[in-house]
């Protein structure tokens, strides 16, 4: 009976997934919401300029973020893949192999409770679809966003140093491990990889009463490999591009939302400084809770079950410090998102699977019911999202309007022109980071730019994004009919293309 719900609940497991992903890839597409298109064009800044180090956007602003998911993009896009699931990919896979991550972790652990040891097989699966399926992930496992990317990475890590702090002698691969974990996710999203770093010596302290145990770990020349990942793109980042690399990536990025101060660097004044960032505390247990359900409720439950007193003496004690740090870590910056809380999905997942397999059991609810359900909630969020994207065709319009420009202008020289913040010029095979400049304008057959009255679009578009949910119409023009219009001697409303 065991064997045959194990089963059951893997056909389950994968059909979550195949629901999820199927489901986001033939719905309208999502491609210009939130920071993605900024995301894509740092991809086709590496292609197409050679900007492989620090990437800019279609408007000509340097990237905010290590440019991992874009390297890993990039192979494909060259292929000639220049379409919507090659910049995706990374994303896909990352979201796929933090739940098997999870399942795997799951079990190492299960094995080890009593109450949990003859069922841990299905219960890892079930902790693994509660990884998978919850409102978050139903956008991220489709979103080009580096955040699927970072977690695999952090929870790979978090693995590793569980299994460091677990053993009288530590073994060289998790060691290895740990590193290269860390280190790819600095890679992935910056100062986020702090986390594994910062949990290692807690997790000796607290769980094993040892904190003798990180020299037996090789704490130092851990933390040391890691940096040295980070440092073979920081280093001659910092060297090539000074200005931006420290006032957007370190004082913008790292100083200024850590500690309230973003107006130094050019960002948003928050009144109160780094008081801002400890009123926002309470947020992301809130966040966290919303987002991750109904699995939250369970993770509560099994907190609740479990009793304070033996949060860190429990053999799930990895799992709880895990989620407590994540929480902690994320609530110093004043610019908190519940995105920021997807690290502490697959702990939290592994907590109501537990949950699952010792209290719902009572009341004669099995595992494959749970899965089951999680397969109902899949179907539902997707669902869901696939009738919200159908109201928003601004996407799909835009992505139609470049493949008839593409067909019309062939290799021919093309200027955008207050083209605005969309992924058109990556679905052209172009990048043009900010204005044109004279040069550009000169050299040009073809410009695309919002529709203007009294002068002949040889296409035009329907309506398409502007920026998030604003749209507008695109025309695309020959040159020598609107030449006045966009001489750089009396530009309509745009500056020269900022060159750092």
């Amino acid at each position: 009976m065991v064997a045959k719900g194990q089963t059951l609940c893997w056909i389950l497991l994968w059909g979550c997934a195949a629901i999820m992903l199927t489901s986001r890839m033939v719905a309208p597409s999502a491609l210009q919401r939130f920071d993605q298109p900024r995301t894509v064009s740092y991809t086709a800044d590496i292609l197409v300029n050679g900007r492989w180090l620090l990437p800019r956007d279609m408007l000509g602003h340097v990237a905010t973020k290590p440019p991992l998911v874009n390297w890993m993009a990039a192979p494909v896009v060259t292929l000639g893949f220049w379409q919507e699931w090659a910049v995706k990919w990374p994303m896909v896979v990352a979201t796929l192999l933090t739940t098997a991550l999870t399942v795997r972790i799951a079990r190492n652990f299960f094995r080890k409770i009593p109450e949990t040891e003859t069922v841990a097989n299905e219960a890892a699966l079930i902790a693994g679809a509660a990884w998978l399926v919850n409102t978050a992930n139903m956008t991220m496992i489709y979103h080009c966003r580096p955040d699927p990317v970072l977690v695999f990475f952090l929870s790979a890590a978090w693995m590793f140093a569980t299994a460091i702090i677990s053993e009288e002698n530590p073994n060289k691969i998790d060691i290895v491990g740990f590193s290269i974990a860390t280190g790819l996710a600095g890679l992935a999203k910056g100062p986020a990889a702090l986390l594994p770093v910062i949990y290692l010596p807690l997790a000796a302290w607290l769980i094993r009463g040892r904190p003798s145990l990180l020299r037996r770990s090789h704490f130092w020349w851990a933390i040391l490999a890691a940096l040295a990942i980070f440092s073979l793109w920081a280093v001659p980042t910092a060297i090539r591009y000074p200005a931006p690399f420290f006032n957007q990536l370190i004082g913008r990025e790292l100083i200024g939302p850590t500690f309230g101060v973003d107006h130094y660097f050019g960002g948003k004044h928050y009144t109160g400084g780094p008081i801002v960032a400890l009123q926002l505390i309470p947020q992301n247990p809130i966040w966290f809770v919303q987002r991750f359900l109904p699995w939250s409720l369970l993770a509560i439950g099994a907190l609740c079950a479990i009793g304070w007193r033996r949060w860190f003496r429990h053999p799930l004690a990895p799992a709880i410090l895990w989620i407590f740090l994540v929480l902690a870590f994320f609530a110093l910056s004043v610019r908190q998102t519940a995105d920021y809380l997807l690290p502490a999905y697959p702990a939290g997942a592994i907590l109501a699977a537990y949950f699952c397999a010792t209290y719902l059991r009572k009341f004669r609810i099995q595992l494959w019911h749970v899965a089951v359900f999680a397969l109902l909630l899949a179907i539902g969020l997707s669902a869901k999202h696939f009738l919200k994207t159908s109201k928003d065709r601004g996407g799909e319009n835009l992505r139609l309007f470049a493949r008839n420009v593409e067909k019309k202008i062939n290799n021919d020289p093309v200027v955008f022109i207050d083209t605005e913040y969309n992924t058109l010029q990556f679905f052209l095979h172009r990048h043009q980071p900010g204005a044109p400049t004279a040069e550009e304008i000169a050299a040009a057959k073809w410009a695309v730019m919002p529709l203007r009255d009294g002068v002949p679009a040889e296409l035009q578009s329907d309506l398409v994004t502007r920026n998030q949910e604003k749209q507008f119409v695109l025309g695309l023009y020959r040159m020598e009919n609107v030449r006045a219009l966009i001489h750089s001697d009396s530009p309509p409303n745009f500056e020269r293309r900022p060159r750092s």
